[in-house]
């Protein structure tokens, strides 16, 4: 595959989502803020849930469309994922390095939450809704973000401090222009996620993180 192909894949995949992601939480919560309307708690719940599937959504093409692309450059998911027994301790030693500006970024993305009245209690969820935001949600988001913004991208980008902050851009503006803390924390996140996968060529460490810091933000009352 030629580099110019490679980029412009790059290019889209990191232009793309952030657009896509923005344009689907506009209009979903765009009619909450119509005039003469009295917005409840529950309407804010329900426009969460949507704009957090929908997002799901997202990020799925875009892994079927990386897939899509590593075959075309005759790879596989494994090579992105990178797992090697023999560096478990380096991926200890490192995520545990990256563990505690992880947990305060996490802290500042609950604040987001909580400022944004889109922050449930668990009290106010139905079974379903429990599963899909504390388990589906965590689980699903460090899989399919870290493989798309650190696993696939980053190895494509000539430059280390190029290519993590242009990842961690992308990856902030995908999670919302309308909240400017949210796009701080999560650009943050990026940038040690992304430091995490430069030290060690995998994205195992960044998922565990990653894991962590999402379902840390999710803890009702944390912040």
């Amino acid at each position: 595959m030629s580099l110019i192909r490679r980029h412009t894949q790059v290019t889209v995949l990191l232009v793309g989502l952030p657009l896509l992601s923005n344009v689907a939480s506009f209009v979903i919560f765009a009619p909450l803020f119509a005039p003469n309307r009295t917005v409840t708690n529950a309407d804010f719940q329900r426009a969460g849930l949507t704009v957090g599937i929908a997002i799901g959504a997202i990020e799925l093409v875009a892994f079927l469309l990386i897939i899509g692309y590593l075959r075309q450059e005759n790879m596989s998911l494994k090579s992105i994922i990178n797992f090697q027994r023999d560096r478990l301790r380096s991926y200890l030693f490192t995520g545990l390095i990256a563990l505690l500006p992880t947990l305060v970024a996490g802290w500042l993305y609950s604040q987001a939450q909580t400022q944004a009245g889109v922050e449930s209690n668990l009290s106010q969820l139905t079974w379903g809704e429990i599963g899909f935001w504390y388990v589906l949600i965590p689980i699903s988001a460090a899989f399919l973000e870290e493989t798309i913004w650190r696993g696939y991208t980053i190895p494509r980008f000539q430059g280390i401090w190029r290519s993590l902050l242009f990842t961690s851009l992308s990856f902030a503006l995908f999670h919302g222009i309308f909240n400017p803390l949210a796009v701080v924390a999560t650009f943050i996140q990026g940038l040690i996620w992304g430091w995490v996968y430069r030290r060690t060529d995998s994205i195992v460490p960044s998922m565990v993180l990653h894991f962590l810091s999402r379902y840390l933000a999710l803890i009702p009352g944390f912040g």
